[in-house]
């Protein structure tokens, strides 16, 4: 986004832009998997290259072979980040973003080598970029995962940090008794070895290079390894617990319907789904109960919408729906229901009627700020965009100061790091 007055709006790709991002950046059609392959191959070649570079008498004996072949790989790198930059939606974001950064450090090296030829080492933060081998194996499941217990882990971080701070003081009360009882003598030569001690033992850890020598030192130690033990289970439980959370509102959001094909009885078809997903066959019409429309469930069922706008609902865009309807979980059950049974241009429509101009205003603002909040936006996230401002009125001339503001929002760069 611009950061002076004129900040126009995103335009969904198209055209030959549009091919190079399918190509490039998903994974979900056959060429897309062939290139990603091609990239994690070159990837793994190219640092079994350096790796064997590192070999004195390889490096001696193949020395141009094995610097043509690091050429070949840095070029075609640089190649592919210029691509991602061209055909990206939003092309500084990306070069910002994460893997954007390691796609840029990863070819960077090879060209401050031809001055600085020590800086060749830092050639392997290519592997860095091996991460995107989980789209290309369909390891999904692995990565959602990561994701889900990535935002358990921070939705328990306040629970968790009582949690650390009773174990801190539990290790400073107790190893400052150690050094008490056992003194310099018997190795506890201050409170800070002393408390290293404590944090070893109550983890379960245990090194061996200091221990107890009386009586009573042994039976504190015995009683913090019984604490140590007890320990272990408790941030598991925190973060099992709001994972349990995450995925009930996951499931809330996803699930499918009992709806059966009548011609191979296949069952859990989505409420608008049109055709069987196992035999093709045409699906007769589903009567399930669509919840009337209110403001408060067109708020959330636009979100809905925006967060599956690309068929399919990541961890974080679920994390931060429950931020965006302040954790009204029964709201969101609702609107979900309603999105299986109606789709968008349905909703729109009866938007339309019910909605006054400041509640679509309302519903657009928070629109474009998730979509921004995502990361780079998703052609199919731009393009509904565009259809919920059209049906509500709105052109890019109207918006432009919201875009302004939103985009201001996100920027996080704006007060340093």
């Amino acid at each position: 986004m611009a950061s002076g007055s004129e900040v126009p709006i995103p335009r969904a790709l198209s055209g030959w832009r549009l091919t190079w991002y399918t190509l490039i950046f998903e994974a979900d059609t056959a060429a897309g998997k062939r290139f990603d392959l091609l990239l994690v191959w070159s990837i793994m070649i190219s640092l079994l290259v350096i790796m064997m570079d590192s070999v004195q008498s390889i490096h001696e004996d193949y020395t141009d072979l094995l610097d043509a072949v690091e050429w070949f790989f840095t070029l075609l790198f640089t190649l592919e980040y210029l691509a991602r930059i061209i055909s990206s939606p939003s092309p500084w974001r990306y070069m910002k973003s994460f893997m954007g950064i390691i796609d840029l450090v990863s070819i960077l090296p090879s060209f401050v080598a031809l001055v600085i030829p020590e800086a060749y080492a830092l050639l392997d933060v290519r592997i860095l970029r091996l991460l995107r081998i989980f789209r290309i194996l369909k390891m999904a499941g692995y990565v959602e995962e990561y994701q889900w217990l990535l935002i358990s882990v921070a939705d328990s971080r306040r629970k968790i940090g009582v949690f650390l701070s009773i174990i801190l003081a539990l290790v400073v009360i107790l190893g400052t008794m150690l050094y008490v009882v056992e003194g310099p003598t018997n190795g506890f030569t201050s409170v800070p070895t002393s408390i290293y001690w404590a944090i070893s033992t109550v983890t379960t850890v245990g090194f061996g290079d200091i221990t107890p020598k009386t009586d009573i030192g042994r039976f504190i130690a015995s009683v913090m390894m019984m604490f140590g033990w007890g320990i272990l289970a408790v941030p598991t439980g925190i973060v099992s617990a709001e994972m349990i959370a995450q995925q009930a509102l996951k499931k809330t959001l996803t699930e499918s319907t009992t709806r059966t094909c009548h011609s191979c009885m296949t069952e859990g078809h989505s409420a608008e789904a049109k055709f069987c997903m196992h035999c093709s066959a045409k699906l007769t019409e589903y009567f399930g109960e669509s919840p009337d429309l209110t403001p408060r469930i067109a708020f959330a069922a636009a979100l809905i919408y925006m967060v599956n706008a690309d068929g399919k609902i990541e961890p974080h865009e679920i994390s931060r729906l429950v931020t965006a309807v302040r954790n009204d979980r029964e709201l969101l059950e609702v609107a979900t229901r309603y999105t299986k049974f109606n789709d968008a241009q349905t909703f729109l429509s009866s938007c339309k009627r019910l909605l006054d101009r400041d509640q679509c205003l309302s519903v657009l603002v928070n629109l474009y700020d998730a979509i921004l909040a995502n990361g780079d936006p998703l052609p199919q996230e731009i393009a509904l965009f565009e259809k919920f401002m059209q049906e509500f009125g709105y052109d890019e001339a109207q918006f432009r100061p919201y875009f302004h503001s939103i985009a201001v929002k996100n920027n996080r760069a704006l007060f340093g790091h």
